[in-house]
């Protein structure tokens, strides 16, 4: 494969997940957004109570959303870089 096909394979590769990559990207931000806000107000809490244990549930369920949708631009990113340099995955040879 030529390095002019490598290229338009991963424009048309970005442009197909763009809506994709945008989705993961909001709901990361949001996430980190509603992480800050659990951390921050759990922290001006001086007592342990039911509120402040669903502050951390917060935190537990935005952390999980950003390293979901992170590992998900991840994959995008690997996928458009082993097409670059002709590279396969191990999934690849599952199939």
């Amino acid at each position: 494969m030529s390095n002019l096909s490598k290229t338009k394979s991963i424009e048309f590769m970005l442009k197909q997940f763009k809506p994709e990559r945008y989705a993961y990207l909001s709901v990361t931000i949001g996430s980190f957004i509603l992480l800050l806000v659990c951390v921050i107000l759990f922290m001006t809490k001086e007592q342990m109570t039911a509120k402040n244990l669903g502050y951390v549930a917060g935190m537990v369920g935005s952390g999980g959303a950003i390293a979901y949708t992170a590992s998900q631009l991840l994959r995008m990113w690997r996928d458009c870089m082993n097409l670059l340099t002709n590279t396969t995955t191990e999934d690849e040879h599952e199939k």
